[in-house]
C-alpha cells in the first residue's frame, strides 16, 4: 500500500513538472487572445525572398497585343486579366457565391478591350497555341467560355500560329463588338 501511494504521488509530481516545463517554455505575450495564426511561416523572417521577374507575355503575345493596339486604338487594352477582375457571381448565387468564385478565381483572359469610360468591358480575347489542344485544357477554356457568356462578356479565340493581319483584327473584333453591345 505505501508503494501505491508513493507511485501515486511520483506520478503525480511528474505530470506537474510536466506542465510546469510546457507553460515556461510558452512564449510570453502580453495579448490574452493567443492565435494559432500568430506563428511564423516559413521563409517570413528571411530579408528578401526567393523570387525573379518574368515577362507577362510570351514573345507571341506581345506580337499579337501590338497588332491590337494598332487595330483599336479606340479601346483599352489589358493583357493577362484574372475573371474575377471582370467577373463575379450574381445575386442569384446567393449564399453560393464563395463556391462560384472559386469556379474562376484562377482564371485568367490574355486580353480584355475595355470601352474608354475604362469601365465597360467590351471584350476577352484568347490567343490560343499548341497548348490548347489537351483535353484538360479545352475542358478549362469551356468553362472560361461559359463563365463569360453568363456574364454577356464575349470572347474571341484567335490562334498563335495563324496571326490576322491588323485589318482583319480590327473588322473581326468590331464585329463581335458590335454584335453583343451598344459600344460605337
Amino acid at each position: 500500500m505505501l508503494f501505491q501511494f508513493i507511485f501515486i504521488v511520483v506520478g503525480v509530481g511528474f505530470l506537474c513538472l510536466l506542465l510546469l516545463s510546457k507553460t515556461s517554455n510558452a512564449p510570453s505575450n502580453s495579448n490574452s487572445n493567443v492565435n494559432s495564426n500568430d506563428t511564423p511561416v516559413r521563409g517570413d523572417d528571411l530579408p528578401i525572398w526567393p523570387f525573379d521577374p518574368m515577362p507577362i507575355m510570351t514573345d507571341t503575345e506581345v506580337i499579337f497585343f501590338k497588332k491590337l493596339q494598332k487595330a483599336i486604338p479606340e479601346c483599352h487594352i489589358f493583357s493577362q486579366v484574372q475573371l474575377s477582375r471582370i467577373i463575379e457571381p450574381s445575386d442569384e448565387a446567393a449564399s453560393d457565391r464563395q463556391f462560384w468564385f472559386n469556379r474562376i478565381c484562377r482564371q485568367s483572359v490574355d486580353y480584355v478591350l475595355v470601352a474608354p469610360d475604362a469601365q465597360t468591358t467590351l471584350l476577352a480575347i484568347e490567343l490560343d497555341d499548341w497548348t490548347h489542344e489537351s483535353k484538360a485544357r479545352q475542358k478549362a477554356d469551356a468553362k472560361k467560355d461559359k463563365a463569360l457568356a453568363s456574364a454577356g462578356i464575349p470572347i474571341l479565340r484567335f490562334h498563335a500560329e495563324r496571326l490576322p493581319s491588323i485589318e482583319i483584327l480590327r473588322h473581326e473584333v468590331l464585329q463581335v463588338i458590335e454584335t453583343y453591345s451598344n459600344y460605337e
